[in-house]
């Protein structure tokens, strides 16, 4: 079997990333999204979603390269290569990009990529993903509702209330305004916390962009007493964890302030391949490992992490805040892991990132996910979907 397609797809929607004021649901990305197809002689096809700059993307992708190596086009790698070895592959593709890349968009373009070639080997087999991960050590996992903070406590009280209702018993509020005035932050996060009850679980992603983020006047990055203090105050409301709020370079405050917080670091999203993740995890910077398939390296380097984590003796939790492709990967991989407490479940699927992907999700009674154990992941691509909104 051999790759005889590369095809990178840019799609443009007509929403934009926004958090609401009140309870109604807030906004991921829905003006650009990539998406790869990966193509076989064989007709199998792999897909892939990316959560970058989409436009530059798809030029990585699709090209023109360079005739030297370290600048090629991903594409042009791929073409004629087998799509299940995927450990050759990678580092092909590792090579192939290395005077542009090594991290940042040509690595989340290769975990794209790398996923999809999963996603075909699985296929091949006639397997579920997780088959070829390892095996499958449970049939659902604990889904928490991941969203936006809205801009008032009664905004807050009225979302929260309504993932309740839809049965998730934990939630993740994150960016929006939290973040620019530390008074209206603590009156947020008390009433998630108070509609949510004592038995819920609430996770704070304050987001690592500078302090006041939103008016550059402001520039400048939490500090490791900042970052402390904003643990410490979470505790009154017994947060569950703090999630990738230090600057993403500065491994050694994260490992400090996790010395002395009283609530558990989270973080992850930002780095990539084994090497940064073994730096990362190594000096003690989080207790729960945050990966992004999309951006890590794919599967390929996720499978390692999650080696590093149990050695660690650290929790692994995916984040997958992007199409149903990633949490269907995500639950694939979650599902072979000695211990997956949680998986981050996508709320806020802007029209054009929930369109791409259809899959068969449900929250049961006591707010689980089943994970799909049909062959591949469980999630079918709506072609027709894809080819309305597709621009180039």
């Amino acid at each position: 079997m051999k790759i005889v397609a590369v095809d990178p797809i840019l799609l443009r929607g007509e929403q934009t990333y926004v958090a609401t004021q009140g309870g109604e649901e807030a906004v991921d990305n829905g003006d650009w999204q990539l998406i790869v197809k990966i193509t076989t002689d064989s007709g199998l096809v792999g897909w892939g979603d990316i959560e970058t700059l989409a436009s530059a993307a798809a030029a990585i992708i699709g090209g023109p390269g360079m005739s030297i190596l370290g600048f090629k086009a991903l594409g042009d790698l791929l073409i004629g290569e087998d799509p299940t070895d995927t450990t050759r592959i990678w580092n092909k593709l590792y090579i192939g990009s290395a005077y542009y890349g090594r991290r940042g968009i040509a690595i989340q373009c290769m975990s794209a990529i790398d996923n999809a070639l999963w996603s075909i080997k699985a296929q091949a087999a006639g397997k579920p993903l997780a088959a070829l991960l390892g095996g499958r050590k449970r049939d659902r996992i604990r889904a928490y509702a991941s969203t936006l903070f809205r801009a008032t406590p009664a905004g807050m009280r009225d979302a929260a209330k309504g993932y309740m209702d839809k049965g998730f018993t934990a939630v993740k509020f994150g960016w929006g305004v939290f973040g620019e005035d530390e008074g209206r932050d603590r009156e947020l996060v008390a009433a998630a916390r108070e509609t949510l009850g004592p038995d819920r679980l609430l996770m704070v992603d304050p987001g690592w962009y500078p302090v006041g983020w939103a008016k550059p006047e402001r520039w400048s990055p939490r500090t490791r007493d900042q970052a402390l203090r904003l643990c410490n105050w979470l505790a009154e409301y017994k947060v569950y964890w703090v999630e990738d709020f230090i600057h993403p370079e500065h491994f050694d405050v994260y490992a400090a302030v996790r010395k002395e917080s009283p609530v558990k670091l989270a973080a992850g999203e930002q780095v990539a391949t084994t090497w940064e993740f073994e730096r990362f995890i190594g000096c003690g910077a989080v207790d729960v490992i945050q990966p992004d398939l999309t951006r890590c390296g794919g599967l390929t380097v996720a499978l390692e992490v999650a080696r590093m984590a149990e050695k660690a003796g650290i929790q692994l939790v995916t984040h997958s805040w992007l199409t149903h492709l990633l949490t269907g990967h995500s639950l694939q991989f979650l599902s072979t892991l000695k211990e997956a407490p949680l998986v981050e479940f996508n709320v806020s699927q802007s029209a054009l990132t929930g369109g791409i992907a259809k899959a068969p999700f449900k929250l049961d009674a006591e707010g689980f996910l089943a994970i799909p154990d049909t062959v591949d992941i469980g999630v079918t691509v709506d072609e027709k979907f894809v080819q309305a909104h597709r621009v180039n």
